[in-house]
């Protein structure tokens, strides 16, 4: 019988937020696609905004299966989790560009977790497999 170990509280702790990250941004563009949007909160051209449906849906797909990877300590887990965290950073420098750092109240937690979650996942894929 295999004995399994325990995940760490970490790793748990971003799979969660990763998972309700990617909810969130689906929810945001099914509404949208459903014509009942949310009220715009940036100051930037809607076409502008329409732009990120592409990435935005490739980054929720990333950020699920990294989800999923990193409660099942996969590799493909970490691996997956640190291109989601990648797209995630650009993405919120990008926003952050674009409103002139007017968001950064916002964004600015959003941009630190996700750092902090590309750090974290890469000392901890060395101990963790």
């Amino acid at each position: 019988m295999r004995v399994l170990k325990p995940v760490p509280f970490g790793l748990v702790a971003i799979a969660v937020v990763m998972i309700f990250a990617a909810a969130a941004t689906d929810v945001y563009w099914l509404a949208k696609l459903l014509g009942r949007p949310f009220p715009r909160t940036l100051t930037v051209d809607p076409f502008v905004t329409d732009a990120f449906v592409v990435p935005d849906v490739v980054l929720s797909v990333l950020l699920y299966a990294g989800a999923c990877g990193l409660i099942l300590r996969k590799m493909s887990g970490f691996v997956i989790s640190w291109v989601a965290m990648g797209m995630w950073i650009f993405d919120a420098l990008l926003v952050l560009r674009l409103t002139r750092f007017a968001e950064i109240r916002f964004v600015g937690p959003s941009l630190a977790f996700a750092v902090f979650s590309a750090i974290y996942l890469w000392r901890k894929s060395r101990i963790a497999l």
